[in-house]
């Protein structure tokens, strides 16, 4: 398929461009004029059309209501023959008799998408209106065109609202006139304000349309007619103020072109044509001065060839001389005569063969590996006597008129050659140096290329590669792909770069010959004659040996600080280390203004523990406090182990005390809970003091005696419980201290004293035996009680010097009881918890046999808690005991936690009922069903019942009722020396209350 060639591309002057460019703004501009004013013309039209049928609808509003009126006056009545009158059917008469006058085709009247009348039904138009109206009820006109049979319309429309007279015939039928109702089926119903019908009129346009047109056209002309002038204006204005000055300026210019540098334009005004006329001028004075700069220019460029130290010769493109400046000549010896026309294999004959031009296209080859970058090739040069001698060489291509030339700038370099030779001697000698030199040492230019090594250094060049290979630093040091970078990696050669000082930095190298090695690397500045620093001298030495050396030195040294400042069996800080972070912790305290509280705790009974179970419990027992203790404070707090069984705490920033409280109370229940060591379950408990900095001491020791003073209290206070230092500790404690003392001494001088408190068979009165109880005389403070010895002798450990001797003098009383009425009567010993160990078995088995007793005679009494404190234990030594025909009773039975699982299997032969308990089991329905239920559970598990503290007939009445076995107490018998004992019951019957002896 043949293609059509496209239209030809016309270029057009300057004078028709201006034409086309004028006409087209004059058309367009016709166009948009016309255009407006049919718009207007249109929108008059509308406007007049839209106050006719306002005023239409005037005439008809103005009818509807005078018929009305009038109608209404009258006074005549509605029917067949008078609704003519009504405004509704007048209306329709009179528009259809309007029609009949006006040929205009203008029409209006009354109707509704629901009318009465057939005739009065809205078509298309007036439907679209009467929806219109619904739909915007807030509208009171509507004018819309509309064709109709091939013409065109307007429609103008009213809404029409239902009033009170029009429901006189619309509202409900029944109410209708009945002219009306028997006419008409339709139409009712109607309702006050509801949208019914519209008035519509319909106006003609036709005639508008074309007078609006006829307007358009008139005024089209008159437009028409002033853009031709003004065309024709605005061309003659161009053509004298444009195109005849551009046309000399297109003169000027191409004289211009042609050489003559002298030209100029005399223009005259101050518009465009005027400035481009100036530049115009400007322009041809800088080429005339730029023509005779490059005159000059080329002449002092001729110059400085002439006077140049290098070679300058000028090749063409067969490789034939055409020019060289003087130094050339020197160069080879040649004069410009010899030289020029000659090829160039006659200066390089090594380089270029005879046969030319491929010769000169071989060196091209050569120095265009270097790209024409002005970077220099050496090659070998010949005099003209036929010497050889190296030279430096520089080919770039040049043009000159549109043809190939090379400009070839040639340096002897013979001296510079014997230089380099002493260079590289003297930098062998160096690197001879240097690679006696044991630790590595490369020389890094900026770029990270490793310029130079030792022979140590080389040692970490990969296997398959030698020295000559190029490398980067990081690439041989790390075996990485990216340069160090970093805090734990600092590039050593961007730290001199950047500060131009010597660093020194520790690496860690990856070398595939010797694994990861740690290094500590020396970098120096490198600076080149010229001053400029381009790289580091580092120096790298392998320090792997020595870190390691030296960091199993400070781990030995670490493990000795935490030997010296740990408990070596929790691991906890020691005494040392506390001290220390107490310490501590009150400076820090005093500068913030807050407090510290130091906890100081006591295993409750540990002794017990350790000695009956074994110091492998105990000590398991001590890791596992240790561990619930820490679990139970705050992280920044300290637990420490100052010895045995006490443990300190240290709580910082306290700013209210009950969190101290809150602390100590989480310690207490952390600890209470059950243990199991070695499958053994332990149940411990601790004595907690707290004092507070500064309130309570302001040094270490200070707050240690307050905590120490505080915990005793708690322990006398029941243990298990934790308490604060008060003031009136102090005096508390040097009593105790004082009481210590004397405690101590009370042996030895005998101001020791058994009493002995009868305990009688409830069902016959008799005298079955008696509690040894013991009694403290001071020779001056009197007696003592033992509620305040008995817990000091059980916290400093006398305890169990007392617990021996009262078993040896009850064991010998009972010795001196033989042969009397007392012989077969029992005596009753309480043994305290850390008497109750194995060594107490080695003492009762060794006073029995040395006073010759049956073992019947002696009974123990245990309490609770202490058999609880460690029942697998307490079941061995109880199984032991009874085994030595000891009879066993759980004393203070109620008041502690027995297990009933643990009870079942304790040896024990009787229980014995708190006082507690029997004090208030008249009065306490809660005490009266403990008894009995201890009672029950006693005869079931087949053991004998005492109840202790039975003061009166009442108590006494009530336990006898419940079956208890033996009774104790004051009703029956009051504690008493061995003489008025003796005295009281040897020769006599057991007595009641009333007679019963005085109390010591």
């Amino acid at each position: 398929m043949l293609r059509k060639s496209p239209l030809p591309l016309v270029m057009l002057d300057l004078k028709s461009k201006l034409l086309i460019t004028i006409g087209t703004v004059f058309l367009i501009s016709f166009g948009v004029l016309t255009y407006i004013d049919y718009q207007n013309t249109r929108k008059e039209i509308v406007a007049a059309l839209t106050n006719e049928a306002r005023s239409i609808r005037g005439m008809m509003a103005a009818t509807r209501r005078v018929y009305r009126h009038q109608f209404m006056i009258s006074g005549l009545p509605l029917n067949e023959t008078t609704v003519g009158f009504l405004p509704a059917h007048a209306l329709t008469r009179i528009s259809q008799e309007f029609t009949q006058w006006v040929t205009s085709g203008l029409t209006f009247n009354n109707v509704s998408d629901h009318p009465r009348n057939p005739a009065l039904m809205a078509d298309a138009v007036e439907m679209e209106a009467i929806q219109y109206f619904r739909q915007n009820d807030g509208k009171k006109e509507r004018m819309v065109p509309f064709a109709a049979e091939g013409k065109s319309f307007y429609h103008f429309s009213t809404p029409i609202w239902i009033t009170k007279d029009c429901l006189q015939c619309h509202g409900k039928r029944e109410d209708a006139p009945p002219s009306i109702r028997d006419k008409y089926d339709l139409a009712y119903n109607y309702q006050l304000g509801e949208l019914r019908g519209i008035l519509s009129i319909k106006l003609p346009a036709e005639e508008l349309e074309k007078r609006a047109i006829n307007q358009v056209w008139n005024s089209s002309l008159s437009y028409l007619f002033g853009f031709i002038f003004t065309f024709l204006a605005v061309f003659l204005l161009l053509k004298q103020t444009v195109l005849t000055r551009m046309a000399k300026l297109t003169r000027a210019a191409t004289d211009l072109a042609a050489g003559d540098y002298s030209v100029r334009l005399h223009a005259k005004g101050s518009d465009e044509i005027q400035q481009v006329s100036s530049a115009f001028n400007a322009m041809a004075e800088a080429i005339a001065l730029r023509t005779e700069d490059l005159e000059e220019s080329e002449q002092r460029t001729r110059a400085i060839v002439e006077a140049a130290g290098d070679g300058i010769l000028l090749i063409d493109n067969d490789g034939i001389i055409q020019d060289f400046n003087p130094a050339a000549g020197r160069i080879f010896g040649f004069s410009p005569q010899v030289i020029i026309g000659k090829p160039l294999s006659i200066l390089l004959p090594n380089e270029i063969s005879l046969n030319q031009p491929e010769g000169l296209k071989q060196l091209l080859e050569l120095t265009d590996d270097k790209g024409f970058n002005q970077e220099r090739i050496e090659v070998t040069g010949q005099h003209f006597n036929g010497a050889l001698f190296p030279l430096d060489l520089i080919m770039t291509p040049v043009q000159i008129r549109e043809e190939q030339f090379y400009l070839a700038m040639i340096q002897d370099i013979s001296i510079r050659k014997q230089t380099e030779q002493a260079i590289q001697e003297k930098q062998a000698f160096l690197q001879s140096v240097i690679d006696g030199v044991i630790d590595p040492i490369m020389v890094i230019r900026s770029d990270y290329r490793v310029i130079m090594m030792n022979q140590a250094a080389s040692k970490y060049i990969p296997t398959g590669k030698t020295v000559e290979d190029e490398y980067l630093c990081y690439q041989l040091s790390h075996n990485r792909t990216t340069p160090c970078d970093g805090e734990e990696h600092p590039c050593p050669l961007k730290e001199v770069m950047t500060t131009g000082k010597p660093a020194t930095m520790v690496h860690e190298h990856q070398c595939s010959k010797y694994g990861t090695r740690l290094f500590e690397l020396d970098a120096s500045p490198y600076w080149e004659s010229n001053g400029f620093l381009s790289g580091i001298i580092e120096i790298s030495k392998d320090i792997t040996e020595r870190l390691k050396t030296e960091r199993q030195l400070r781990d030995n040294e670490a493990r000795l600080r935490h030997q010296a400042e740990h408990d070596a069996l929790t691991g906890l800080p020691n005494r040392i280390l506390f001290h220390d972070r107490l310490d501590h912790a009150m400076h820090k305290a005093h500068r913030t203004g807050t407090q510290v509280a130091v906890l100081f705790l006591d295993l409750d009974r540990f002794k017990n523990i350790n000695d009956g179970l074994g110091h492998d419990v105990g000590d398991g027992m001590l890791k596992e406090v240790a561990i619930r203790l820490q679990e139970a404070i705050r992280g920044d707090d300290t637990v420490a182990r100052l010895g045995g069984d006490e443990f300190v705490i240290i709580i910082e920033e306290i700013s209210d005390p009950n969190n101290v409280a809150a602390i100590a109370t989480k310690c207490l229940k952390k600890l209470s809970q059950k243990m199991v060591i070695k499958n053994i379950e332990v149940f411990p408990t601790v004595s907690i003091g707290i004092s507070l900095f500064p309130d309570d001491g302001i040094s270490v020791d200070g707050l240690m005696k307050c905590a120490d003073a505080a915990m005793y209290r708690a322990k006398d206070a029941g243990r298990n419980t934790f308490q604060f230092y008060t003031s009136d500790m102090n005096d508390q404690t040097i009593r105790l201290l004082l009481l210590e003392g004397s405690l101590r001494h009370a042996l030895d001088e005998e101001q020791l004293q058994l009493y002995y408190q009868p305990k009688l068979e409830l069902a016959s009165r008799k005298l079955i035996g008696m509690e040894a109880l013991i009694r403290w005389h001071h020779p001056e403070k009197g007696v003592i009680s033992p509620a305040d010895f008995i817990p000091l002798a059980e916290d400093t450990g006398m305890i169990v010097a007392i617990g021996d001797w009262v078993i040896k003098t009850a064991c010998q009383q009972l010795a001196l009881w033989k042969n009397t009425a007392f012989e077969k009567l029992h005596i009753a010993v309480n043994i305290s918890a850390r008497h109750f160990n194995p060594s107490l078995l080695k003492t009762i088995d060794e006073e029995l046999n040395a006073n010759q007793l049956s073992p019947e005679l002696l009974e123990l009494e245990i309490t609770e808690s202490v058999l609880m404190d460690n029942a697998d234990a307490a079941i061995s030594i109880l199984n032991q005991i009874r085994e030595m025909g000891i009879s066993l009773a759980i004393d203070d039975f109620g008041t502690g936690y027995s297990s009933l699982s643990y009870l079942k299997r304790f040896p024990i032969s009787s229980l014995k009922i708190d006082r507690s308990f029997v004090k208030d089991v008249i009065e306490d329905n809660n005490d009266a069903a403990i008894v009995s239920s201890i009672v029950a559970l006693a005869k079931n598990m087949d053991l004998l019942v005492t109840a202790e503290g039975v003061e009166t007939e009442e108590q006494l009445a009530f336990i006898e009722g419940l079956g208890c076995d033996y009774g104790q107490g004051y009703l029956l018998g009051r504690p008493a020396p061995v003489s008025e004992f003796e005295a009281r019951y040897l020769n006599t019957k057991p007595i009641l209350a009333d007679e019963a002896l005085p109390d010591n």
